[in-house]
């Protein structure tokens, strides 16, 4: 089943453009995988992992989502990422010996493929591929981590929506409409959701997106970027 991962494609991703895992690996590396892991069904709503647990194992996703968040001082749940099949997650407290450091909860079903300690380590020393693929993953979270904070500080936030929603956009094909909720959005940029649905109100208005339920249309993708980047005035 696990070789299905190839053909899946993810819907609507908030992944902040982290490319799947299975974008770095060949057919004979998801099949070396599915030869050691541990197959794990959650049904919708389930508790995966939880913050603080032993980090002891990776998990590659091999159908539904997962949803990765922390909880906030009040109690509130802050949703970080939404990953699908081909996406791993796990990698940065293992690698550190450390500890789970995001609930991660069933959004939908969920098949896993759970990798142990031990089964890491014997891929790492008999497939370059996966080695490879891991280390890939983990710089590019480093490196979106490091631009998602670099926007917080230096991007309005009429920017980082219209960013946001171009980022998604590309993780499905670049579709015109992506199934987004306002929360999710709101989430996603560390704001409220009053916050995020007076930006997208500007945005609606000025005609670059239509806002559905559940869902956004890209009406003008320049706009969004002009937005992002405005043009300089020609002196």
């Amino acid at each position: 089943m696990l070789s299905r991962l190839l053909f899946v494609y993810m819907l609507n991703p908030i992944d902040y453009s982290i490319l799947k895992f299975i974008s770095f690996v060949d057919a004979n590396t998801i099949a070396e995988i599915g030869d050691v892991a541990e197959s794990v069904y959650f049904k919708k709503g389930a508790v995966i992992d939880r913050a603080g647990n032993p980090a002891n194992h990776i998990f590659l996703i091999n159908e539904g989502l997962v949803q990765l968040g922390i909880n906030g001082i009040d109690g509130s749940q802050f949703n970080l990422a939404r990953l699908g099949p081909g996406h791993t997650f796990g990698e940065v407290p293992y690698f550190l010996n450390g500890e789970v450091i995001h609930d991660a909860t069933a959004e939908t079903n969920v098949l896993l493929q759970k990798l142990s300690r031990a089964n890491v380590d014997h891929l790492m020393m008999h497939s370059l591929n996966f080695s490879k693929a891991l280390m890939a993953v983990s710089s590019m979270r480093v490196q979106t981590t490091l631009a998602y904070i670099g926007d917080t500080l230096g991007m309005p936030l009429l920017a980082r929506t219209a960013k946001q929603i171009l980022s998604v956009s590309k993780s499905v094909n670049n579709a015109n409409t992506v199934n987004l909720r306002q929360v999710d959005l709101a989430h996603s940029l560390g704001v409220s959701r009053v916050s995020i649905g007076k930006a997208l109100k500007v945005l609606s208005t000025q005609q670059l997106i239509r806002i559905g339920y559940g869902k956004l249309e890209i009406l003008s993708r320049e706009g969004l970027v002009d937005t992002i980047y405005p043009r300089k005035p020609q002196l």
